[in-house]
């Protein structure tokens, strides 16, 4: 192991802490029997690292080196322990060189210290030297410490490794090395696995319940309901994190039923003033479209911190409610609670939802104050905002200022060229990015065809489109076909159009039926025109686009009696056209 890169690594992390007297001592230990003297010392070693008090720990150290203090394992183990909690990984491995004598507390010691400082495998090293080593065979706790650097470590056999000495020397019924041992599979994504070893269990607590609700909210959350039911059946109290991991898995099934049974278990429990609950009880309500009962969940949270603010107002907007995001962030504010990179995209995202543009602009000189703190992600939501805005220049401007610019900001650009009349430009900006070396993804190409739509690019379009698979190995789907139907649809190629769909690789979606049947109306072919219909209700006789579309096919050609027949048909088949709507900003 490098002491240069622990020494770079540690540099500038030492906390300072307000000294306690260590003087005071000395005056008794001149007179103290060496018992006495080993116990006071150990006592003081111990404060200096509860404190993290490095320069009295030291000074301890230094007597013992000088000879003025008459040295044990006992002793050197304290000093170890000071070294690790203190964060002097340096200093502590060489003091562990240099003992003549460690047992099994000194190997769990200076192996936790590792661990604590993100130095797993150099943990994983000592416990490694340690069993080769046999002289020292490792207890419950060092082998609790082994299976955490495991969980970091990418290679999971490590874990079934360590696991099969747990059980060789008969701890396999231990609590916390089962539980260390489920965090590490979890971690590896063994999510069956862990499941096994839970259900072998025969002696879980709530760490373990929480582990396999946790594990699954990561790789399967669709089991988080069924666990919760079953602990409460095992009748185990839940705590905090069960509440937050649950209703966190609830929110994503949108499972508002058993939410509220959650709810009502929560308040009884006494864990609902805790920040963490709060902010996913107010998740689980604000996923299943409960704006009224999400922010009473808010109002009644006896402290919010930022988190809870941005997840607040990312729900409003989730409602459909980007105006009242607004307003959330602002009394965040009023508050004096200060907005993070998450707020700002949450922000520019409601801003860019209503096409606000003045407020949008406000907020993106609070992202120049905020400077350094910022990602691209927000950046990527400033741009997207300036671009819905209208405001291409704007757009523009915040783009060649981008330090990082990922794919999703070459993406953004292209789309906000393309929905503002600079179709020419999108292109331009796609070619750039690959000059650049920038390797698009599906989106990108969805929107780069429908650049070439909005500008007609018939040849650059196929160009494209071929390239997707030729270039860069993507596989064209529906989006992209729509997007070359509408290409073709609105060229007058209503023929080609038609060919290129029932020429695709899998079955056609409502989609480019529809498209098809919008260029349809466009040009007045009625006969493709219905067949394009028929596609699209053979797929769903309830979506009224369809019905509409080809509608306004029959008014244009003064078909009337057509008309009258699907409007016959829609009230038979209680399909419901959808109302239009528009957005208001009142400026009072």
């Amino acid at each position: 192991m490098s002491c240069l890169r622990l020494n770079l690594v540690l540099q500038g992390t030492r906390p300072w802490r307000k000294p306690f007297p260590v003087l005071a001592f000395h005056a008794h230990f001149s007179t103290s029997s060496t018992a006495e003297e080993g116990d006071l010392y150990s006592n003081l070693l111990s404060k200096c690292a509860k404190a993290s008090n490095l320069r009295h720990g030291t000074a301890i150290h230094a007597k013992f080196i000088k000879g003025s203090v008459s040295t044990s394992l006992y002793l050197h183990n304290h000093i170890l322990i000071m070294y690790v909690k203190c964060g002097e990984l340096v200093n502590a491995h060489q003091l562990f060189d240099e003992m003549p004598h460690r047992n099994v507390v000194t190997w769990s010691a200076i192996i936790a210290g590792f661990i604590q400082r993100g130095f797993q495998n150099e943990a994983l090293a000592l416990f490694c030297h340690m069993f080769h080593d046999g002289m020292v065979k490792p207890n419950e706790f060092t082998l609790v410490s082994a299976l955490h650097a495991c969980s970091l470590h990418q290679d999971l056999a490590l874990s079934y490794q360590v696991y099969g000495l747990i059980v060789r020397l008969g701890f396999e019924l231990n609590i916390f090395l089962m539980n260390a041992f489920l965090t590490a599979l979890i971690r590896h994504g063994k999510l069956v696995e862990a499941l096994e070893v839970f259900e072998w269990s025969t002696n879980k607590d709530i760490v373990s319940w929480n582990a396999v609700i946790a594990g699954c909210l990561q790789h399967s959350y669709y089991n988080v309901p069924g666990l919760w039911l079953r602990m409460n059946r095992e009748a185990v109290k839940p705590d905090g994190f069960t509440f937050a991991t649950v209703l966190t898995g609830l929110a994503a099934l949108s499972d508002l039923n058993l939410g509220l049974q959650v709810h009502a278990q929560l308040v009884k429990s006494g864990h609902a003033d805790e920040n963490c609950v709060g902010n996913s009880l107010v998740d689980m309500y604000m996923k299943n479209q409960r704006l009224a009962d999400g922010f009473r969940a808010f109002q009644e949270m006896p402290q919010r911190d930022v988190s809870s603010w941005t997840q607040m107002a990312a729900g409003c907007l989730q409602c459909g409610e980007p105006g009242i995001a607004l307003e959330v962030i602002a009394d965040m504010r009023k508050t004096g609670v200060k907005p993070n990179r998450f707020t700002l995209a949450t922000a520019f995202n409601a801003c860019a939802t209503l096409s606000s543009w003045e407020e949008g602009k406000k907020l993106h000189g609070l992202r120049i104050k905020l400077g350094t703190e910022i990602d691209v992600c927000v950046d990527n939501a400033l741009l997207d905002m300036y671009a819905k805005c209208g405001s291409m220049d704007a757009a523009w401007t915040v783009f060649q200022l981008m330090n990082d610019r990922s794919i999703v900001s070459w993406t953004t650009m292209i789309m906000g060229c393309a929905q503002n009349g600079q179709a020419r430009k999108a292109l331009k900006i796609f070619d750039e990015m690959i000059l650049e070396g920038i390797e698009p993804n599906y989106v990108t190409f969805v929107c780069l065809l429908y650049a070439c739509s909005q500008g007609g690019f018939i040849d650059e379009g196929w160009k494209y489109f071929s390239s997707m698979s030729n270039d860069h190995g993507i596989s064209p789907g529906e989006d992209h076909y729509a997007c070359m139907v509408n290409l073709l649809g609105r060229g007058g190629h209503i023929k080609e159009a038609e060919e290129l769909i029932l020429a695709m690789p899998f079955k056609p979606g409502m989609l480019v039926w529809q498209t098809l049947l919008g260029a349809c109306q466009l040009h007045g072919d009625i006969q493709t025109g219905k067949r394009a219909a028929e596609h699209a209700m053979n797929l769903d006789k309830k979506h009224p686009s369809s019905y509409v579309l080809l509608s306004n096919i029959f008014a244009g050609l003064n078909n009337w009696h057509g008309v009258g027949d699907l409007r016959e048909l829609m009230e038979t088949s209680d399909v419901k056209k959808i109302p239009g709507s528009s957005w208001i900003q009142d400026l009072r």
